[in-house]
């Protein structure tokens, strides 16, 4: 396991999308059960990126895009789907957190590989 993030400035990225998903609970107080998840998936989202700048690990970012595709699909998983606003911000910040937690973890792979080294067909 590495302990160098490939990209520090995405990680950064993703902590502030999650804090944005955590204002987006109090925006949506209205609608508990979009503030519950905003506030609980943001939580999440910024705690997985708090650990991964400080130690990075390829579980981090697959959290992270697990949590970005859940926060896409919970709209219409959890049925606030008809709340335009509310399924709009989760399913475009849910994208963009999994975009780019599916980036760093293609990043990681590329890093971890030895330069100059041939993989032979089938490894």
């Amino acid at each position: 396991m590495k302990s160098e993030v490939p990209s520090k400035s995405l990680e950064w990225s993703n902590l502030v999308l999650g804090a944005g998903f955590i204002c987006a609970a109090y925006m949506f107080g209205g609608l508990p059960v979009v503030a519950w998840n905003a506030g609980i998936t943001g939580t999440l989202m910024v705690c997985c990126s708090a650990v991964a700048l400080t130690r990075y690990g390829a579980w981090a970012e697959w959290s992270n895009l697990l949590l970005g595709c859940w926060a896409a699909v919970a709209p219409f998983l959890l049925g606030f789907g008809s709340a335009p606003v509310a399924m709009w911000t989760h399913v475009l910040l849910g994208l963009c957190v999994a975009t780019i937690a599916a980036i760093q973890l293609f990043a990681g792979r590329q890093t971890d590989k030895p330069s100059g080294t041939r993989l032979k067909p089938g490894e």
